[in-house]
């Protein structure tokens, strides 16, 4: 009804026009067509700004929106997004807009506006991009057999950021976290080094994508943090890219810790963080328990035989790291890992270190 009443009413505006031109006056024009004087000098001088109008009536839309994001700055983001993902870094829109921030104090846009302009060029990851398949999971049926680890980032009131490397043992449900302001290879591997003190050194340890676990771009190289596991003996995996279910022990752990940790607390400093965490983990290890588990971490570990790695020993780990024979697997490669050339064994100085972690403290 509607495409039959426009059409109707092209033809009589095109009648309209005709009629001018044949020398009939306005009057005589609108008391024809039944239409007013107002409308018929409208079409005639429309038609004239217009010489090739089908007399349709145009889009009554505004031709600017004072609050629409500019076009440079959607070229902006979209040129930001495809440098951080190549220098291997966080991509969501919260990155964006503080590296935005920097470069753009006054005109960066919102968060909000950063994802919306991600979604619609196709630069955002659902579940429906990325069907979910099969994938066999580690299993865990003794403490430290898998522990998993990840980064979480957060900003502070003020804009400083805070990178949390947290590591999960999947079987106990045991954690540690430590506080950095990077998250670069030293500090994932200081993150290790004192988690194995604490938690004890797993047979498998877990790790998503980021660059300062897996080394970034350069395929063709085993990342330090790589080397590490299997100079103390731990086969590594690295879990699918954007799958954040397949790591869900230690998510679950993460969205507690940000409800029972972040939200109770207001940090404008990183240094008053250690304290709070080392209490809320001593309370997580010793008084929690999580859901499906019989007992806390602490005493879930209770009777088991566990490997730790002490700190007299993690200052005897040689520098640059050999490669150690063992097992490094990960899902969804889709470029080639490259060749690295294995020792056949261990080093002397792993076997060492491996010998002395055996035991119980």
């Amino acid at each position: 009804m509607s495409q039959h009443f426009n059409e109707s009413d092209a033809r009589l505006r095109r009648e309209a026009v005709k009629r001018y031109r044949a020398g009939q006056s306005v009057d005589e024009i609108a008391l024809a067509l039944q239409r007013s004087r107002r409308w018929v000098y409208h079409w005639v001088a429309y038609q004239r700004c217009h010489p090739h109008t089908h007399y349709r009536p145009g889009s009554r839309a505004p031709h600017h929106h004072p609050n629409q994001t500019s076009r440079p700055m959607v070229r902006r983001i979209v040129r930001l997004r495809a440098t951080l993902e190549y220098r291997r870094k966080p991509i969501g829109a919260r990155t964006i807009h503080r590296e935005l921030e920097k470069r753009h104090p006054k005109s960066s846009p919102s968060v909000s506006t950063i994802q919306r302009v991600l979604q619609r060029n196709g630069l955002t990851y659902s579940a429906v991009d990325h069907p979910s398949v099969y994938r066999p999971h580690p299993a865990a049926e003794s403490p430290n057999a898998v522990q998993a680890t990840d980064i979480v980032t957060r900003w502070l009131t003020g804009g400083a950021v805070v990178q949390t490397f947290t590591t999960v043992d999947h079987f106990t449900n045991a954690a540690y976290a430590t506080p950095s302001p990077h998250k670069r290879l030293q500090a994932a591997r200081d993150h290790l080094l004192k988690t194995w003190e604490i938690l004890g050194v797993p047979a498998l340890a877990q790790f998503d994508n980021e660059s300062a676990f897996s080394g970034g771009r350069y395929a063709s190289r085993l990342s330090p943090i790589i080397r590490l596991c299997l100079f103390v003996g731990s086969e590594v995996l690295f879990t699918p890219e954007y799958e954040a279910d397949y790591n869900w022990e230690i998510e679950t752990f993460n969205n507690f810790w940000a409800h029972q940790f972040w939200n109770k607390h207001h940090f404008t400093r990183r240094g008053d963080i250690p304290p709070a965490l080392r209490r809320f983990l001593q309370w997580y290890d010793s008084d929690y328990v999580a859901p499906r588990q019989a007992n806390t971490p602490q005493h879930l570990r209770t009777g088991y035989r566990l490997r730790y790695l002490s700190a007299r020993l993690a200052q005897l780990i040689p520098d640059p790291l050999p490669v150690c024979q063992d097992r490094c697997m990960q899902f969804g490669v889709s470029r080639p890992m490259g060749k690295s050339s294995f020792s056949s064994n261990p080093s002397a100085s792993a076997n060492a270190i491996r010998a002395n972690m055996s035991g119980s403290r």
